[in-house]
């Protein structure tokens, strides 16, 4: 039995697809299915249940789901010890955040990063959900929240601020002030169902509950443009706000929202020189542009 099979094997169980599965290992639907086939084959058992909906568990594949994840935590383990002691400062560095984290507060570093690391290929990652760091799905993190894992190094790295903001031509529409109390007659613009939970979403379902909602949206990229289009009230990051020149801030975010930005890494790679050196150039960088 090898390695390979159980990984293809239990990126479909916690997907629950081929295509996705695929798209997690960076390969092809069709080599995942032919991995999952060949490892029936070897256990003389199926593993899934093959329906409309995607591929579930069956009573063998459950049986041995544990033990794969066992296997592939042995594994992880032996390559994040290798790694770890990897002393040369080059080499590829995965950094997983989200789309406005990475745009606000990495992004505008990173001509000065590559001058100062050269030989370090810099990989980032915008996504919603957390990237898990004992299967390597990135090397760093950069997170609002902060981790509970024991297995993790954590280094305080600034603060998230956002605040409330419409569009000038919408608060001039509206005879709106800074300080902004009622919300009734207004329109705001929040996030999906999915994201409710998100940096802000709670403030609004909290305190504008007599607002029009003009548009939800997964992406604070949308919330931005369509306050700047005068669709209405939307919490936005401040680092970028404060500046724009079409907007107005209505709240600070110390009524709105404020949250403590951690750098994160697997606790085997903090000795590796490259995820050292990306942690102690953005740790500062990320301080001094959120104070």
């Amino acid at each position: 039995m090898e390695w390979d099979d159980l990984k293809h094997f239990l990126a479909v169980a916690r997907t629950g697809s081929l295509a996705d599965a695929a798209h997690q290992l960076k390969t092809s639907p069709a080599t995942v299915g032919r991995r999952v086939a060949a490892l029936e084959a070897k256990l003389g058992a199926r593993l899934f249940d093959r329906k409309r909906t995607g591929y579930s568990l069956t009573e063998s594949g459950a049986a041995i789901h544990g033990k794969a994840e066992e296997v592939e935590e042995a594994v992880l383990s032996v390559e994040r010890e290798a790694f770890g002691r990897d002393l040369h400062v080059s080499g590829r560095v995965r950094l997983a955040t989200s789309d406005e984290l990475c745009a606000n507060v990495i992004v505008p570093h990173l001509s000065e990063f590559c001058r100062c690391h050269p030989r370090i290929l810099l990989e980032i990652v915008a996504r919603t959900d957390l990237a898990n760091l004992s299967r390597r799905e990135a090397d760093v993190a950069l997170r609002s929240a902060r981790p509970e894992q024991h297995n993790l190094m954590i280094r305080r790295a600034g603060w998230w601020k956002c605040g409330l903001y419409a569009a000038k031509s919408y608060a001039s529409a509206h005879d709106l002030n800074p300080g902004l109390r009622d919300f009734s007659n207004l329109d705001i613009i929040t996030w999906t169902e999915e994201f409710a939970h998100f940096r802000g979403g709670p403030w609004f379902a909290e305190h504008a509950r007599d607002a029009t909602v003009a548009l939800q949206a997964n992406s604070r990229r949308i919330h931005y443009g369509a306050c700047k289009a005068g669709l209405g009230l939307a919490i936005l990051p401040c680092l970028s706000a404060d500046h724009d020149p079409d907007l107005v801030r209505l709240l600070p975010p110390e009524q709105v929202f404020i949250a403590e930005l951690y750098l994160v890494t697997h606790r085997d790679l903090a000795r590796t020189a490259r995820v050292r050196a990306v942690i102690d150039f953005f740790r500062p960088a990320i301080s001094n542009c959120t104070r």
